[in-house]
């Protein structure tokens, strides 16, 4: 019977794509780990018409765990609590009772690393549809995952703190934070969504479209870097962030950050070079080091005007008979004046001359929050209308 006047059939891949939706704002206001898992298997199974879904997530080592079932007895659950290091596909697939073309089972990613999976059971055969629109689900899972686990971490130290010694954390910190975990989500969806489309899953795109969509997906892993930013700023200040005590040799970590800068740099038709080599090796964390390298590089190569240039140089110092490690970011840019030199590592701070530049002032804040817990210091040299240094120093372990 076909469908009467004023009646349309609806598209079963646009239902899904508003279910999917729905699924995405009801992340967005969850902010418990127990109730973000659970809701991602409930809705999963939904939004694939699923027998059962489950859901895995890895711990410190690297073992995944069951955190969340449905349409699986307890009891058969309850043998699968222990971690699961091997086959974990094979035991998920007995796990849920279905063949392999009813089985679909994908990774939950954020940041690049997998930090868990999602299973379902569908009543049918599978399709590449299907696949592609789990895949959306744990993408926006994954986001959601992640904020409620460093909003708990976050939250409850703050909480700490602040009846310990009140204020201890700024309020300015406690919005940014809040507004930041809030916007996390719904980015990640438009991201998921936007993926979608570029693949077409919804129907034909044209190259203009395609293209368009490349940049609504940059522009907002954009904004999601910088609010990456706050969050690491609000952790630093908790001081729930942890750093590594190990062997970092100077040049190694110089070299990987200069080749990270080197297309932002060969854009603005600059020169960014790595200057001679020395073998000093301190003792910091060479993840964080790079990262400080690259904030200072970056800055550097953001403020130095097109065809300038930009030096990267490390070298072994003695100071007071102590050996230091040194790296030294030096820039042809605008230079700083001497009243702004402190208040650059300030969290939030804009100069006049940087404010209508994209960012939020926190690079330069978070780079040296991470210096000083590592043991090292951050400097700055600067003569305005010739260009800065940022001299960075650690211990030498040798």
């Amino acid at each position: 019977m076909s469908p009467g006047p004023g009646f349309a059939t609806v598209d079963p891949y646009f239902a899904q794509l508003r279910r999917l939706t729905e699924i995405s704002r009801a992340l967005t206001y969850t902010t418990s780990l127990d109730q973000v898992t659970r809701l991602t298997v409930e809705r999963g199974a939904d939004l694939l018409n699923a027998s059962a879904a489950v859901l895995m997530l890895a711990d410190s080592e690297g073992l995944l765990h069951v955190l969340a079932a449905h349409g699986v007895p307890e009891e058969r659950v309850a043998r699968f609590r222990a971690p699961l290091a091997d086959e974990v596909v094979g035991r998920l697939q007995g796990l849920l009772g279905v063949p392999d073309d009813c089985f679909i089972a994908v990774p939950l990613i954020v940041g690049g690393a997998v930090t868990g999976l999602v299973a379902v059971a569908t009543r049918q055969p599978s399709t590449a549809a299907d696949e592609t629109l789990l895949s959306a689900l744990a993408d926006q899972a994954a986001v959601a995952l992640e904020n409620a686990r460093l909003g708990g971490e976050v939250r409850l130290d703050m909480e700490e703190r602040l009846r310990v010694s009140e204020g201890a954390t700024s309020a300015k910190d406690r919005a940014l934070a809040t507004l930041a975990h809030d916007i996390r989500t719904p980015l990640g969806a438009i991201d998921g969504y936007c993926a979608n489309l570029q693949d077409e899953l919804y129907g034909p795109v044209n190259d203009r479209q395609r293209e368009t969509l490349g940049r609504v997906r940059m522009s907002g892993r954009h904004l999601l870097s910088l609010l990456d930013n706050v969050m690491e700023m609000v952790r630093l200040s908790a001081g729930v962030v942890r750093v590594e005590a190990e062997p970092v040799p100077l040049t190694e970590v110089a070299r990987e950050a200069v080749h990270l800068l080197i297309p932002a740099a060969d854009a603005k038709l600059q020169t960014l070079q790595l200057g001679r080599p020395t073998d000093a090796v301190v003792t910091a964390d060479h993840e964080r080091v790079r990262q400080v390298l690259v904030n200072l590089i970056g800055n550097a190569v953001k403020f130095t005007p097109e065809g300038g240039s930009v030096t990267v140089g490390t070298a072994r110092r003695t100071v007071d008979g102590v050996p230091w490690g040194e790296i030294r970011v030096t820039d042809t840019g605008p230079g700083i004046a001497d009243a702004e030199k402190a208040a650059i590592f300030e969290p939030y701070y804009r100069s006049e001359g940087t404010a209508q530049l994209p960012g939020v002032g926190l690079g330069l804040a978070i780079s040296h929050a991470l210096v000083r817990q590592m043991g090292g210091e951050i400097v700055v040299e600067s003569e305005v209308g010739v260009g800065s240094s940022f001299i960075v120093r650690f211990p030498c372990s040798e």
